[in-house]
């Protein structure tokens, strides 16, 4: 459990410049999902759904386009984000970003791919959805740092968490749980559709995934230093 608490506690003394980070993205969610929510397809009958689609395909468009292109320039910024704090801290949140953006496509294929591969595995009784997101989430490290193809870096990822699985796999699937379980409990109470519901998932998820991204990040950073001081002893 010391990763945990220390991933954690790495992202509250750095809270500023992470919420900076990703408060771009939070926005574009929560203005996605309240826009839809605000349709209340349930209660409409199809032929007024669809029209009242049709009236907002512009705007969640174009809304659906710049969530894609930030979470994918998130997914890399956030390593040069963390690489800045532990070093020097030079690199601004906007700076960060734009260093994700410009390995853009690589890291959009990756994403995909390691999309569809733990969403299989939630299919699978959940569990090993938790357990393929934690051995395949390094990939965003080997594309922004050592400018790995997208296959290469899932099986860089792979081997790296080889030792680490059963550890990796616990804490990912803590982080991960918390998420799903506020999305539970908000449909169970019938909450999920309003606006505070919306900031506070919106929150809890990304309050959540910075640590775990730093997890997969201090796993990496501390497995590259290992290797190069093996190499110095050589």
């Amino acid at each position: 459990m010391q990763q945990f608490f220390s991933s954690i506690n790495f992202c509250l003394r750095n809270a500023g410049y992470i919420v900076i980070l990703c408060l771009p993205i939070m926005t574009l969610e929560i203005a996605l999902a309240n826009l839809i929510a605000s349709l209340d397809i349930q209660a409409s009958s199809d032929t007024a759904a669809l029209e009242a689609i049709g009236e907002i395909s512009t705007q969640v468009f174009l809304l659906v386009l710049a969530s894609l292109i930030l979470s994918v320039a998130l997914s890399g910024g956030c390593m040069t984000a963390f690489r800045s704090l532990s070093n020097d801290g030079s690199v601004s949140p906007y700076q960060a970003l734009f260093a994700g953006l410009k390995k853009f496509f690589p890291l959009l294929w990756a994403n995909i791919l390691h999309s569809i591969a733990y969403g299989l595995g939630f299919l699978m009784l959940i569990l090993p959805g938790f357990y393929l997101y934690g051995r395949l989430g390094l990939f965003p490290l080997f594309i922004m740092f050592e400018s790995k193809g997208v296959m290469d870096s899932f099986g860089e990822s792979w081997n790296l968490t080889e030792e680490v699985a059963t550890k990796l796999f616990a804490l990912t699937a803590i982080f991960m749980s918390i998420q799903l379980s506020f999305g539970f409990l908000g449909g169970i109470i019938g909450t999920d559709g309003t606006l505070w519901f919306l900031i506070a998932a919106t929150t809890i998820k990304y309050a959540t995934l910075m640590p775990l991204f730093y997890l997969f990040f201090s796993l990496y950073e501390s497995t590259k230093n290992k290797s190069q001081i093996g190499n110095l002893k050589t």
